[in-house]
């Protein structure tokens, strides 16, 4: 063979491997939106996570404290800053991916939203 022609075959290889790595962000948006919160499944206080973070669906029956043992009366899955949804009553949460946390529920994790 010359070297023209393993040049070519060469590029010829290099150009569709380039074309499939640039291909699937593409066929990931053609194949759907990632799951909504009202999709995902909710968060119980069995899961072992909740539990290590004393989650709780309703916050007023949790037994709150922030980081300096203050009462948490103002502190609420909607208003922290590891919420992912603006709206709802079910939402992502950074803490517990893959998983919808109750708006007016409370964990340990619960930190102040920003902006």
């Amino acid at each position: 063979m010359s070297k023209t022609s393993v040049d070519s075959n060469r590029r010829r290889v290099l150009q569709g491997a380039v074309a499939v790595v640039a291909s699937v962000p593409l066929a990931r948006l053609i194949a759907g939106t990632p799951a909504q919160a009202g999709e995902l499944p909710h968060l119980t206080m069995d899961d072992p996570t909740a539990k290590a973070l004393k989650y709780h669906d309703d916050a007023t029956a949790a037994p709150r404290v922030d980081r300096a043992g203050m009462p948490a009366k103002d502190q609420f899955c909607h208003n922290c800053n590891f919420i992912k949804a603006d709206s709802g009553e079910w939402r992502p949460c950074q803490i517990f991916p893959g998983k919808a946390v109750n708006a007016n529920g409370w964990c340990a994790s619960w930190s102040k939203k920003m902006g």
